[in-house]
C-alpha cells in the first residue's frame, strides 16, 4: 500500500516537472520571438537601404502624382518602416478630390498609393459655383489642371450658404433626388444626357431639365429615368412636327403632353 502512494507520489512529481520544463521552454521562445521582432523593428528602422527612392501612384484621373506627392508629405530618403502609412492616409484624404486612399510599403525603397478619386457628375449653383459627386460632395472649382466638362448645372435649390464647404456633402434631399435621378439617366441614355445644359427642382417631385442648343424646357416626374428617356425619344420628332419651336414639354401627368409654345416677342 505504502509502495503505490510513493510511486504516485513520484509519477506526479515527474509530471509537474514535466509541466515546468514545458512552461519555461515557451517563455523562452516568447522571449526569443520578442528579441527577434525587436532587433528586426531596430535593423528596418535604422538600415539606409530601406530609404525611400519612388512613390508608386494608381488610381489617378484629375490629380497628377506630383499632388499625391505633396499632399503626402513623403519625402525621399526617408525609412519606410518608419513611416506612419495611417498619417499618410489621413493628409491624402484630406484633399477635395480624394475619396479614398490605400498606401502600402514595397520594400526595399518604395512607397505604394493607389486612390479613388471623388466622381463629378455635375456643377452646382449655390451662390458660388461647384463641382458635385453623385453622393452630393462639393468640389472646388478650377482645384485641378483638367478642364471642366460638358455637365449639366444643378440650380434652383435652397440650400444655406454657410453650411458649404468643398469636400463634404450637402445634406439637401432635393439634391439628393436629382443626382440618384441623373445617375440612374445617364446610365440609361448618355447621349441624351449630353444635351442637358441645366438641372432645377420643381413641385410634387419632379424636375425641370434645360436643353442646351435651343434652350427646350422638360418638365417630367424624378423617378423611372430610363423609361421617361425613352419616352422623351420618341415624342420628340412628333413635338417638332407640330410645335417648330416650344418652349416646353411637360410629362408630368399621367398619360399626357403638354407642349408650351414661346411667347411672341413685342415690339
Amino acid at each position: 500500500m505504502n509502495r503505490q502512494k510513493t510511486k504516485a507520489r513520484k509519477k506526479s512529481q515527474r509530471g509537474q516537472s514535466k509541466a515546468r520544463g514545458l512552461w519555461i521552454a515557451l517563455l523562452i521562445l516568447a522571449t526569443g520571438s520578442t528579441l527577434a521582432a525587436y532587433q528586426a523593428a531596430t535593423y528596418f528602422g535604422q538600415a539606409s537601404y530601406f530609404g525611400l527612392k519612388a512613390i508608386e501612384v494608381d488610381g489617378l484621373r484629375r490629380l497628377s502624382g506630383e499632388d499625391v506627392r505633396v499632399a503626402s508629405g513623403l519625402a525621399a530618403g526617408s525609412n519606410i518602416f518608419a513611416i506612419d502609412l495611417a498619417e499618410v492616409v489621413q493628409r491624402l484624404e484630406a484633399m477635395y478630390w480624394i475619396k479614398r486612399a490605400f498606401v502600402v510599403r514595397k520594400p526595399p525603397n518604395r512607397i505604394a498609393v493607389d486612390i479613388v478619386e471623388h466622381r463629378q457628375v455635375a456643377w452646382i449653383d449655390l451662390g458660388q459655383t461647384y463641382g458635385i459627386t453623385p453622393d452630393g460632395v462639393l468640389l472646388p472649382v478650377g482645384s485641378t489642371d483638367v478642364p471642366p466638362r460638358n455637365l449639366p448645372v444643378i440650380s434652383g435649390l435652397s440650400v444655406r450658404g454657410d453650411s458649404l464647404q468643398p469636400g463634404v456633402a450637402v445634406s439637401d434631399s432635393a439634391l439628393l433626388a436629382i443626382l440618384r435621378w441623373w445617375e440612374e439617366a445617364t446610365v440609361a441614355d448618355a447621349e441624351f444626357c449630353l444635351n442637358v445644359a441645366g438641372i432645377q427642382p420643381m413641385s410634387g417631385a419632379s424636375i425641370r431639365l434645360q436643353m442646351a442648343g435651343d434652350g427646350l424646357e422638360v418638365r417630367l416626374p424624378a423617378n423611372e429615368a430610363a423609361h421617361r428617356l425613352r419616352t422623351i425619344r420618341e415624342l420628340m420628332p412628333r413635338v417638332h412636327q407640330s410645335h417648330p419651336d416650344p418652349a416646353y414639354i411637360d410629362l408630368r401627368y399621367a398619360g399626357q403632353m403638354v407642349v408650351g409654345k414661346k411667347k411672341a416677342k413685342s415690339g
